[in-house]
């Protein structure tokens, strides 16, 4: 409509045509009244098609030291991830400003409901919005490859009730047996046999919901002259990989310098080069993968050839994206 309506009134004033789009299209009305308020850091509040109830606006945001002491809206006092800090919209679009409430979806992402599915349906009323009050944890991929183990602040005090609605949904394995073999770190497929691989990854979906388990990250660690580099581990979250110095260490040319690449293949070590300023301890490999386009194999073959350079380090953090923000622990 809006596309015919421009059509048939190219003779008349721009100001005009706008104006009679306006009175026709409910579409270019709502629009309007979003990009208006958006605008004005005002609520957008519209619904779509007399059904789809939606209350849009942009996160109240602050240049870098404007506000308070961490540079940022003291508002907005929720924790960055690892994931947040470091492939934030900041880093993907460019100089800006950083949402600071709000984490960026990665590929290697997925979204965790926290009901079951038939749960989460039967509990909805018949008129409902598809618009979802409460999303879900926001998790990386479950995979068979991934390490998991028991959380330290699992509640198994009541472990009986617990398994007996583990039986529920995974009828075929036990709780405190599976339980006892994630205490001990080693990927999912050398837990699970092949014959019940799914229903170890239907477990672990279930013990990821009940926040019983949580998965263990690789991060690495370049070692410069026998040593890790500086400001590895820092609990401050410093510079982005691209500033080339990390926090008055060693710089990636330098460092690059130092391990052998003897019989190394000409890719490899370019591709090593490049990954170095990612080998602090604070990138989880799956962060470097995507940030990198690297290949899982690719990344491995680096491991391989610097494996006297680079020591890999398994750790957990956990992150949930629910209607009150974020949370990290």
């Amino acid at each position: 409509m809006i596309l015919a309506l421009r059509e048939n009134t190219t003779d008349q004033p721009y100001d005009a045509v706008v104006q009679t789009i306006l009175q026709e299209s409910s579409l270019a009305r709502d629009i309007k009244h979003i990009y208006t308020a958006l605008s004005t850091d005002a609520v957008a509040h519209v619904i779509i098609n007399d059904f789809i109830d939606l209350s849009l606006q942009i996160p109240a945001i602050t240049a870098p030291n404007s506000s308070s002491s961490t540079g940022y809206d003291a508002a907005l006092p929720l924790a960055r991830t690892q994931d947040y800090y470091y492939a934030s919209l900041v880093d993907i679009y460019g100089d800006g400003y950083e949402y600071d409430s709000y984490p960026t979806i990665c590929p290697y992402h997925t979204l965790l409901l926290l009901e079951d599915p038939e749960e989460v349906l039967k509990n909805m009323p018949l008129d409902a919005s598809p618009t979802l009050v409460q999303l879900a944890k926001l998790i990386h991929t479950i995979h068979a490859r991934n390490i998991y183990v028991v959380s330290p602040e699992a509640k198994l005090v009541d472990l009986s009730a617990l398994n007996a609605d583990f039986r529920v949904h995974i009828p075929n394995l036990d709780l405190p047996t599976l339980l006892s073999q994630l205490s001990i770190a080693k990927p999912l497929h050398m837990i699970a046999p092949k014959d019940l691989r799914n229903q170890y990854l239907e477990a672990i979906t279930y013990l990821v919901r009940k926040d019983l388990v949580l998965q263990l990250h690789m991060f690495l660690v370049l070692m410069s002259d026998g040593h890790p580099r500086n400001n590895s581990f820092s609990s401050s979250p410093a510079s982005s990989p691209a500033g080339g110095q990390n926090g008055g260490g060693d710089s990636p040319a330098s460092v690059a310098k130092r391990p052998p690449h003897e019989k190394v293949p000409k890719e490899i070590a370019e591709l090593f080069e490049r990954l170095i300023p990612f080998m602090d301890g604070k990138h989880h490999v799956e962060e470097i993968m995507y940030r990198e386009a690297v290949t899982r194999r690719q990344l491995s073959l680096v491991l391989k050839y610097y494996r006297d350079s680079i020591v890999t380090v398994y750790h957990y953090y956990r992150m949930e994206l629910k209607t009150n923000g974020l949370r990290q622990r």
